[in-house]
């Protein structure tokens, strides 16, 4: 007898796929943070982080809602990536009511390291597909993705706004 609590989970037969990119997209999630810990930094911290350096210069709000965070939500994130000494604010010439986000030396040191962590965690995760199966996936899920509105910005775990 066997105890199911041990047991391998069974692929579900007819649960169809989108339970199974439930499954896969939170296994790739664990794997991730797995490889960004000893890092020192997490999935969102990292997803921050990447969207940064394509909007450097930008407005946290602005920079928020590309990626879809409330303020709140933005504001702590940015205030822990501040003080580990990845992110800088500066007052947004433009509106001195805000900041424009910066990534410092540190901060595209850490983006350096989290972009390899990402390229290992590919090669990882996606080992039993082919280079040519890897890009077809890629281009399936990112022709859903846009048919769901999910932005490339948008943080993973976290939903876009829908307007």
């Amino acid at each position: 007898m066997t105890d199911d609590a041990t047991a391998s989970p069974a692929m579900p037969e007819h649960g169809g796929f989108a339970f199974l990119l439930v499954q896969l997209g939170m296994e790739a999630a664990r794997q991730f943070a797995e490889q960004l810990a000893p890092l020192g930094v997490e999935p969102r911290h990292a997803g921050v982080l990447l969207r940064l350096a394509a909007n450097e210069g930008k407005a946290q709000q602005v920079i928020g809602e590309l990626i879809g965070l409330n303020p709140t939500q933005m504001v702590f994130l940015v205030d822990e990536l501040e003080s580990r000494g990845l992110v800088e604010r500066r007052r947004n010439p433009a509106d001195r009511r805000s900041y424009a986000l910066y990534l410092t030396p540190a901060g595209r040191d850490m983006l350096s390291k989290v972009l390899e962590a990402g390229r290992v965690h590919q090669a990882r995760f996606g080992a039993s597909l082919t280079e040519s199966e890897q890009e077809q996936l890629t281009e399936l899920l990112r022709r859903i993705a846009r048919d769901q509105r999910i932005s490339g910005q948008s943080l993973p775990g976290i939903p876009p706004r829908r307007r």
